[in-house]
């Protein structure tokens, strides 16, 4: 019964119940792994089906009494909260979730002595007490005439066989699902020593030599094996931090990796736990310019895909494929969690986190034992500490003292989670920067057409004789120096050097007086007012309200919505506006007398010029030139 009960473990895919495998196979030092699939006629579907999958890796081995131990469960080598490993599980429980039968071999003196035991359900409905002793077995005759690299002195044969719980029946599907979550479990094993940690990171020996996993499908006919060689795939590293080179990610956007890290990434967030401070690592990217915009300078993509949106481009759908915040754990990953997305909107596909924590905060995160999740860390992204008052209680620090007293895990994660939150709305805001286009091959945006009337309308009161300080400041400020205010300007609110001066190019080839950027700012104004020579410059704060709940809302990328989303959206920016002017209105409300009737006399005059900047010129018009 128990063995039956462990098969419904909860492994998420074939895939994840294979990497438990990987994993033994890493902790065994192994430098070279490779994942068969077996596949052979089926008489019943009449065409080739997969009969067994096996990893096979040149790791250190195992002698008789540690192969026996390795498919008992609960009996594993491996010491808690050290390495890859977390219960001794992995073995017999990933085998069990996939297969009726696990066969191992494994040798420390050549591949001719190995020696061979097994778990079998078989067995256990015989009421077999015990996993077999293990005995010399030559291995099978398919891994010895399939395997492309030549046998160790040591290593491992895993062979699952009656397989009634697999997601596929053909090798080659199986495959294709494995590459992509395999080479993102393991990507630091699997990418070159230059790449695969940050520069101050100094924990290369924890990972060692660089690993080689490879799949080979096989086809089994009678006597005969073959090898399906143009269908072998070495598994390439995916990096969902799309920080390194050479990865699975197409690569035909342009020069260099997909995204850009943050200035304060890497950064560390300390955790006192069981009477010792640890730290959690983490990283935080975004798409660079030329991976989302066709049109940049430094862009290469093909010429069938110009001009697109990225989300559909080869490198943006796999961008959608690692949504999410990475946590990691022991150089592996967990998973991609998702909790923090705002699931609905396809631009989230374009800022990435992981989070890098020591093994000994596997309780804190509350690390699953098929090592697949953190359910701790999952009930996190919801915390909100006004929801989780109790009588008597008044502050977040009056949560936080209690959620400490009761030993709720999440308390160690709580600096965390902020961190969180005001990283992700920096991560966004880059974003938006970093979707900006330039040049004319793009149709002409209700926003551009926005920033054609504003300036038709400064030119108009320039002309009637209402002088502003961006005029003087043309006039009184040298030339050469005006570029350099407009550089420092939009640095300062966070914009390379480089993409200051495309965004700089791009007011002057469209004759603007006007600009408008995405800023993130810890401020409390949703906006600022940046006066520079001859340019108005409005700068929303991305991490105000107002962006989240108005500006946002009403500029969504909208190729994945339905009409309900879309209605949903517009009826919340109706609301936010609603709200904003009631925020106003308060204002007014609590002012004294006199300054009551300045800041009453201030929204009438604002309320003039809107009625100027509102006026309904033909758009096409402004968009000439003619301002009239």
């Amino acid at each position: 019964m128990a063995v039956r009960s462990m098969r419904d473990s909860g492994y998420k895919s074939t895939t994840h119940a294979l990497a438990e495998l990987v994993d033994n196979a890493i902790e065994a030092d192994a430098t070279e792994i490779e994942l068969f699939g077996v596949s052979r006629w089926d008489d019943h579907t009449k065409r080739r089906t997969l009969k067994e999958l096996a990893v096979l890796d040149n790791g250190d081995g195992m002698d008789a009494t540690t192969l026996r131990r390795s498919l008992r469960y609960g009996d594993g080598t491996r010491t808690a909260g050290h390495g890859i490993g977390r219960f001794g599980l992995g073995l017999p429980n990933s085998s069990m979730s996939q297969a009726r039968r696990v066969d191992v071999w494994s040798w420390q003196s050549g591949a001719t002595n190995a020696l061979h035991t097994r778990l079998a359900i078989a067995d256990v409905d015989a009421v077999a007490a015990e996993i077999p002793e293990p005995a010399p077995r030559p291995l099978p005759a398919v891994y010895r005439e399939a395997k492309l690299q030549r046998f160790e002195d040591s290593g491992t044969l895993v062979v699952w066989s009656e397989l009634d719980r697999v997601e596929w029946k053909r090798a080659s599907t199986t495959f294709k699902h494995a590459e992509a979550l395999i080479g993102r479990i393991y990507r630091r094993f699997l990418a070159p020593e230059s790449v695969r940690l940050h520069t101050d990171d100094h924990r290369q020996s924890d990972i060692g030599a660089r690993r080689i996993i490879t799949c080979v499908p096989v086809d089994v006919d009678g006597e005969q094996v073959t090898v399906r060689e143009e269908e072998i795939t070495q598994v390439r590293p995916n990096d969902p931090l799309y920080l390194m080179t050479a990865t699975s990610c197409p690569e035909d956007f342009g020069s260099g990796p997909m995204f850009e890290e943050i200035e304060a990434s890497p950064f560390h967030i300390p955790v006192v736990y069981l009477g010792c401070e640890h730290h959690i690592r983490v990283r935080a990217s975004h798409a660079r310019r030329h991976a989302r915009n066709s049109d940049d300078p430094d862009a290469t993509w093909p010429e069938n895909l110009r001009g697109n949106d990225a989300g559909n481009t080869p490198w943006g759908k796999h961008a959608a494929q690692n949504m999410g915040i990475s946590l990691v754990r022991a150089h592996r990953e967990l998973e991609i969690d998702q909790s923090y997305l705002i699931n609905y909107d396809p631009v989230e596909r374009w800022w990435k986190i992981e989070i890098d924590f020591p093994t000994v905060l596997d309780d804190v995160f509350g690390v699953t034992n098929n090592k697949q999740g953190a359910v701790t860390f999952q009930r996190l992204a919801q915390f909100d500490w006004r929801a989780e008052v109790l009588p008597g209680e008044s502050s977040y620090k009056d949560v936080r003292r209690r959620m400490s007293e009761d030993g709720d895990s999440r308390v160690h994660l709580l600096e965390l989670h902020g961190q969180l939150e005001k990283t992700i709305k920096l991560l966004r805001g880059r974003v938006k920067l970093s979707a900006r286009r330039r040049g004319r091959r793009c149709p002409v945006s209700e926003d551009e057409k926005a920033n054609a009337k504003a300036t038709a309308e400064i030119k108009r009161r320039i002309r009637g004789g209402h002088p502003s300080k961006t005029e003087r400041l043309a006039e009184e400020v040298p030339v050469d120096r005006q570029d350099a205010m407009q550089v420092d300007s939009l640095t300062k609110f966070g914009l390379s050097k480089k993409d200051a001066l495309v965004e700089i190019e791009e007011t002057i080839r469209r004759g603007h007086h006007v600009r408008w950027i995405l800023a993130a700012q810890e401020s409390p104004s949703f906006f600022d007012v940046e006066l520079l020579p001859s340019i108005l410059q409005i700068a929303l704060n991305v991490n105000h309200p107002v962006h989240e709940h108005l500006y946002e809302v009403m500029h969504p990328e909208v190729e994945n919505m339905d009409e309900a989303e879309l209605r949903e959206r517009l009826a919340k920016s109706a609301a936010a506006f609603r709200l904003l002017l009631y925020a106003w209105g308060r204002y007014e409300d609590e002012q004294p007398d006199r300054e009551r009737r300045i800041v009453r006399n201030t929204r009438y005059e604002w309320g003039k010029y809107a009625e100027d900047f509102f006026d309904e010129d033909e758009d096409e018009t402004l968009l000439r030139g003619d301002d009239r």
